[in-house]
C-alpha cells in the first residue's frame, strides 16, 4: 500500500496503456478485479485516467489487492518498478543523512507530493551546506516547501542553486524574508526560474533581502515581467559586494538604456573581481551593446561572458571592431558566446585575429 501511495503520481503518469492493461488482466485472474472493472479502464482513451482509475480502485480493495499490483508491475515493467524502489527510498531516506554537507539532485522526474515529502526530510540536514538542484521541471508550488524549509532551518549553508525548478515569486519572497537565517552563504543561483508578473515585487524583495549578505560572490537571478525596473536597485546592492565573482541577468529584457546603465555602473569599477557576466537573451541592439563594450574593459579578471541573443541579428560593423579591441584587452577571458550574432567572412577574421 505504502509503494503505491507514494509513487502513484509516478505511477499514473508513468505505466502507459500496455502496462496498464497487463496489471489489469493479472488482477482480474486473481479474482481482484471483476470483468465490468478491466473493460472500463481498458476503454478509457487516455492512458493516464487509466493508470489513475486503476490505481484507486485497487487502494480502496485493501492491502492484498495492492500486493497484487505491485507484483505484477514488476512482472511486466521491472524498469518502472525497480526505478521507483530506488526513487521511493531516496525521497524517504533523505532525513536520515544527517552527517550529509552536499545534495545534488539533477534532472529528476519529482513532482509536487514528491517534493513535500522531500522538504520535510530536508530539515534534518543541520550539516549540510551545498544544495544543487537542476530542472526539475515537473515540481509545480513543490519548490516553495522546499525553499521554506532550506531558508527556516539549514543555517551552514553556504550554497543554493536551484536552476531551472520552477520557482515562484512566492518562493523568492519567502527566501528573501529567511536569508537572515543564513548567514554563511555566499552563492545564490536561481537562474532559469520565470517569475511571472509579480517577478519585479519578488526581486525588489530578495535584493532588500541580501543586503544582510555583503559576502556574496555569486548571484544568478531569475527573470519574470518587468523585473528589468530593479535594475537601479540591485545596483545599489551590488556596489556592498566587491568580491561578486559571477553575475547573472539573463531574459532580464535589457534595453539600449538599462545596459548603458549597467556599463556606467562596471566603468566605476565596484566589481573589480567579477569574472563571469551573464547578460543573455535580453533586447539589446548594436547601439546598446556598442556603449557597453568600452565599460567592460574595466572588468579586467574577467574569464567569460554571454552576449547571446533571443533571435539572430546581424551587429554593426563598428560594434564588431570594437568587440575586437575589448578582446585584445581582456587578457584572462577565455569564453565569449554570442549565439544569434550573425558574423560574416570579415567579422569572423577581426575577431580571430583578437
Amino acid at each position: 500500500v505504502e509503494f503505491i501511495k507514494s509513487n502513484r503520481v509516478h505511477l499514473i503518469q508513468r505505466m502507459g496503456m500496455i502496462t496498464v492493461k497487463q496489471i489489469a488482466d493479472d488482477l482480474l485472474a486473481c479474482n481482484v478485479m471483476s470483468c465490468e472493472e478491466v473493460n472500463t479502464i481498458a476503454c478509457e482513451k487516455v492512458e493516464q485516467e487509466a493508470s489513475r482509475m486503476m490505481i484507486y480502485m485497487i487502494l480502496n480493495k485493501g492491502s492484498e489487492a495492492c500486493n497484487i499490483l505491485v507484483r505484477s508491475l514488476e512482472k511486466h515493467n521491472p524498469f518502472l518498478f525497480h526505478d521507483l524502489q530506488g526513487y521511493c527510498g531516496l525521497i524517504d531516506g533523505i532525513k536520515k543523512l544527517v552527517n550529509a554537507e552536499g545534495l545534488v539532485l539533477d534532472n529528476i522526474s519529482m513532482y509536487e507530493d514528491d517534493a513535500k515529502k522531500l522538504a520535510e526530510g530536508i530539515r534534518n540536514l543541520r550539516k549540510l551546506r551545498s544544495l544543487y538542484m537542476n530542472h526539475l521541471t515537473a515540481i509545480g508550488d513543490g519548490i516553495t516547501y522546499i525553499v521554506r524549509s532550506v531558508s527556516d532551518e539549514l543555517s551552514e549553508l553556504e550554497e543554493i542553486q536551484l536552476v531551472n525548478c520552477c520557482i515562484s515569486s512566492d518562493a523568492v519572497e519567502i527566501l528573501a524574508q529567511n536569508l537572515c537565517n543564513l548567514p554563511k552563504l555566499y552563492v545564490l543561483d536561481l537562474s532559469e526560474n520565470y517569475l511571472e508578473k509579480k517577478g519585479k515585487d519578488a526581486i525588489h524583495r530578495l535584493v532588500d533581502g541580501l543586503n544582510v549578505l555583503p559576502g556574496m560572490k555569486v548571484l544568478m537571478l531569475p527573470w519574470g515581467d518587468d523585473v528589468k525596473i530593479c535594475l537601479t536597485k540591485l545596483l545599489e546592492l551590488l556596489e556592498t559586494m566587491p568580491q561578486l565573482t559571477k553575475l547573472g541577468l539573463r531574459k532580464w529584457s535589457l534595453t539600449d538604456v538599462e545596459v548603458r546603465i549597467l556599463g556606467n555602473f562596471f566603468e566605476k569599477e565596484h566589481l573589480q573581481n567579477l569574472q563571469h557576466l551573464d547578460v543573455a537573451m535580453n533586447c539589446v541592439t548594436s547601439d546598446g551593446w556598442l556603449s557597453f563594450m568600452q565599460p567592460l574593459i574595466s572588468l579586467k579578471k574577467l574569464v567569460s561572458v554571454d552576449f547571446s541573443s533571443k533571435q539572430d541579428w546581424v551587429p554593426a560593423s563598428l560594434l564588431v571592431c570594437k568587440l575586437s579591441q575589448v578582446l585584445t584587452t581582456l587578457n584572462y577571458l577565455k569564453e565569449i558566446k554570442m549565439t544569434g550574432w550573425k558574423f560574416d567572412c570579415h567579422d569572423l577574421g577581426l575577431i580571430n585575429d583578437a
